[in-house]
């Protein structure tokens, strides 16, 4: 059994450094690219994380049929729940526009909460690996080296999602270095939060109920995703939409972002 501090250290450097990288390398990107294309390329990372979310989350036990129960229903009220959730909490701007100043940023805080929700469950197997580890080697208790670089990318990757959001929805704020600098560090924080208290709540609930199932957080995780998805598709078919010589850079810009992501999977196999 790894100890609780090493634990925590490792997984507070596998969501924090990563994620703050993705958003400053996303940041770099804005500047070369609009919002019809930085809107695209996330859309093409939400992709292949919304597949790899909901596998996480057994498919919302759809091989269940209709027999699986109690425990089948979870996966769809979670879900359900994540939803109406995140949706709740963007409190009307959806309906009053993209708002200025401290009310844009809501929009990728909101963003950060959705796409990190299911890292409380990623922290959670983290945490049980380290509990269970027969050597004291995280590392090696993952997989080995490869497997973490694919984990510390897939963190990188997916927070710049949420980049995109900032970049479309509120670069009013982006006055200065300084100001880009602590709103990425704040987003950095959102997003990560979820993973760090996942582990170590994990840490000590593995020890107690070795049997215990993450899979519910994933299917919660999966709902609150769909508001980044929601706001991304806005910027696609603004103005005077998406016209006939875009389509080909759109759909190359979704390949893109669905390729890199599908890039840092294939490091887990």
């Amino acid at each position: 059994m790894i100890g609780f501090a090493e634990t925590f250290g490792a997984t507070l450097a596998s969501f924090i450094v990563p994620a703050f990288v993705g958003l400053g390398v996303l940041s770099l990107l804005a500047r070369y690219l609009s919002a019809k294309y930085l809107a695209a390329f996330a859309i093409g990372l939400y992709l292949w994380f919304f597949s790899d979310t909901i596998a996480g989350a057994s498919y919302l036990s759809v091989d269940s049929g209709f027999s699986g129960g109690f425990f089948h229903i979870m996966y769809w009220v979670l879900f359900a729940a994540g939803v109406l959730g995140i949706f709740a909490l963007d409190r009307g701007l959806f309906s009053s526009g993209e708002g200025e100043g401290g009310l844009a940023f809501m929009i990728p805080l909101l963003a950060a909460v959705g796409i990190g929700i299911h890292g409380a469950a990623e922290g959670a197997v983290i945490a049980g690996t380290a509990v269970t580890a027969p050597n004291g080697n995280l590392l090696a208790a993952f997989g080995g080296f490869v497997p973490g670089v694919a984990f510390v990318l897939h963190k990188a990757l997916e927070p710049m999602i949420v980049g995109a959001t900032y970049w479309i929805f509120a670069k009013s704020r982006a006055t200065s270095g300084r100001a880009v600098l602590r709103d990425i560090s704040i987003l950095t924080v959102v997003f990560s939060l979820p993973g760090i208290i996942g582990s170590s709540v994990a840490y000590y609930l593995v020890q107690l109920y070795p049997a215990a199932d993450f899979s519910y957080i994933y299917a919660l995780g999966l709902g609150t995703s769909i508001y980044a998805l929601a706001r991304l598709g806005r910027p696609l078919y603004s103005g005077r939409g998406l016209q006939v010589s875009d389509s080909l850079k759109v759909g190359a810009m979704i390949i893109i972002g669905f390729t890199a992501l599908y890039l840092a999977a294939l490091l887990h196999s």
